[in-house]
């Protein structure tokens, strides 16, 4: 049985507030199965769901492969991205949604990814933008070893994945682990996901129930 760690905040009826309005945010490594949940949620949930808009950059596949020119542009093609996707203004009130990422995302793979001339010039765009974003009323936290996401990294055939290593993995890792260890934002679910298998009724049954079963807790305002 996968490992569940639930951290509540508060007072008012979680499903209550939830229900039919909302956003649900998935984090974890590359390869942990954050795309294949959210679909799967979607449907139960009815709920909308926002994808990370990899496809679209066109610089993550160099920066994939290590050329330090193509990490400031495909880290800021990102962070504006979620920005807009992210913006409170493009949520409507009775409505949930699921994303596929969480905004940390961009801060992760740019403190890995940046030197600290880039990253200056990074975290001055980050400024800017972070007022307008939409914090996630649950963040369901998905994790694996480094060594099962990079095989089904390698099953998925994604070209300009394929010089990720496990290494990369481990030390994203440690990053998420950083994160949520200080987490305060929302609720967080943290899912072992060995022996889970998104595509299945069993696996989404249990992690909607495990939704419903989160504690009370105190919504952050949003702006």
């Amino acid at each position: 049985m996968p490992v569940i760690l639930i951290i509540p905040i508060g007072k008012i009826n979680f499903m209550t507030q939830l229900q039919h309005k909302g956003l649900i945010s998935i984090a974890g490594l590359i390869g942990v199965g954050k795309t294949t949940l959210a679909d799967g949620l979607a449907g139960i949930l009815n709920a909308s769901v926002v994808y990370e808009p990899y496809k679209d950059n066109p610089f993550l596949a160099r920066q994939f492969s290590g050329c330090p020119e193509a990490a400031l542009p495909s880290e800021l093609f990102f962070l504006l991205n979620r920005a807009n996707q992210l913006a409170v203004e493009n949520y409507h009130n009775n409505s949930l949604y699921i994303t596929d990422y969480i905004f940390q995302n961009n801060r992760i793979f740019a403190t890995l990814s940046l030197d600290d001339r880039q990253l200056a010039i990074y975290d001055e765009v980050e400024a800017a933008v972070l007022p307008v974003i939409n914090q996630p009323d649950l963040v369901i936290y998905l994790y694996d070893s480094p060594e099962n996401c990079r095989s089904r990294i390698i099953s998925r055939g994604r070209d300009f994945e394929s010089s990720i290593s496990c290494h990369f993995l481990a030390r994203l890792s440690e990053k998420y682990e950083e994160l949520f260890n200080n987490w305060h934002i929302c609720p967080l679910l943290k899912i072992n996901c060995q022996g889970l298998d998104f595509r299945t009724k069993e696996a989404l049954a249990h992690i909607s129930d495990l939704i419903s079963q989160i504690p009370p807790f105190t919504p952050h305002i949003k702006q």
